[in-house]
């Protein structure tokens, strides 16, 4: 059983649709299947994953790993999906510690901050994923494959900005550092690849 599967890639790029095709077929399967989203990803509804599209899958609202672990546990669970990795404490040993008790785990997740930066306990899990699949989005400003989330000027500075899609766009590589540029000339923050 290959496993971790992760699903990476900027924001609007189909990772959840991907990670809820691949619960699904598990279910239907008859496989013990269980989905967790994190507790403060509350843009739609924590009790499932849902992707931009309008798929969805039943999932619990964690805070931590262990949490993970126990109801992953207690349910019995063959198959584990989890959405938004990067938003979850210490989901990293969550991973490797269901990986290792035989659970096939999936996970759709943020590769890159919005200044280009890697989410660091995502470094850690595509270092040991059996499968990496780079999810592109399409370009906000010149319509080819995007693989960075671009934050605008006039967003909050905190790093993770939950539901803000009026926020965030996805750009391709030299959109995303013509925009990085431009906000450095205002005044702003850089970014690793500007």
């Amino acid at each position: 059983m290959r496993s971790p599967i992760v699903y990476c890639g900027p924001m609007w790029g189909g990772k959840t649709e991907a990670l809820v095709s691949r619960l699904v077929r598990a279910r239907l399967q008859d496989i013990p299947t269980v989905a967790f989203n994190p507790l403060r990803n509350n843009r739609f509804d924590t009790t499932d994953i849902r992707a931009h599209s309008g798929a969805r899958f039943p999932a619990t609202p964690v805070e931590t790993g262990e949490q993970i672990v126990q109801v992953a546990k207690d349910s019995g669970a063959q198959v584990v999906g989890i959405d938004e990795f990067f938003m979850i404490d210490d989901c990293f040993t969550a991973v490797t510690t269901l990986v290792r008790s035989g659970c096939k785990v999936i996970v759709a997740t943020l590769d890159l901050d919005s200044e280009g930066r890697p989410w660091e306990s995502v470094g850690s899990l595509l270092a040991i994923a059996a499968e990496v699949v780079k999810c592109p989005a399409v370009c906000a400003q010149c319509k080819r494959d995007a693989y960075f989330t671009f934050r605008r000027g006039n967003a909050p500075g905190d790093r993770v900005l939950v539901g803000a899609d009026d926020f965030y766009e996805p750009r391709c590589g030299e959109c995303f550092r013509a925009g990085q540029e431009a906000k450095r000339a205002a005044g702003g923050e850089g970014s690793l690849f500007g």
